[in-house]
């Protein structure tokens, strides 16, 4: 009866181990999608010399389709002008921010008195790539 006891006190515990092991694999996935997705963004707006509205669109819906992601929760920071790849210095250097709020970094974060809101992060790509266009 007493190990019984000690199980009913314990196991609640260990079931909330196995549910957060479960979600940091999905939010590790997710991550990993939204990697790829700004990286293909990223080789796009290299050949066309800035991120384009097409590819800023395009960034967003891919990200949407593959994590269910609503595009409300995705920011993208691009400068606007074209950069050459025979510029100098920094003129041939397209910087690009992708922020996504991801949100449930915890499993069962009522449990641990951890609010909506302080359970949810931003995932942010930042970056300088090299123009190719000529």
């Amino acid at each position: 009866m007493k190990q019984f006891i000690v199980l009913m006190g314990v196991l609640p515990i260990l079931i909330l181990f196995m549910l957060q092991m479960g979600l940091d694999q999905k939010n590790s996935q997710v991550t990993s999608i939204i990697q790829a997705s700004v990286y293909a963004a990223k080789e796009e707006a290299k050949q066309e010399g800035y991120f384009t509205k097409g590819i800023k669109e395009k960034l967003k819906e891919d990200i949407t389709r593959l994590t269910g992601i609503t595009p409300d929760k995705i920011r993208i920071e691009t400068g606007d002008q074209v950069k050459y790849r025979y510029s100098s210095g920094e003129g041939r250097l397209i910087y690009y921010k992708v922020t996504v709020k991801m949100d449930e970094l915890m499993a069962a974060h009522k449990v641990y008195g951890i609010s909506d809101k302080d359970n949810s992060y931003d995932y942010v790509i930042e970056s300088y790539t090299a123009s190719e266009k000529v």
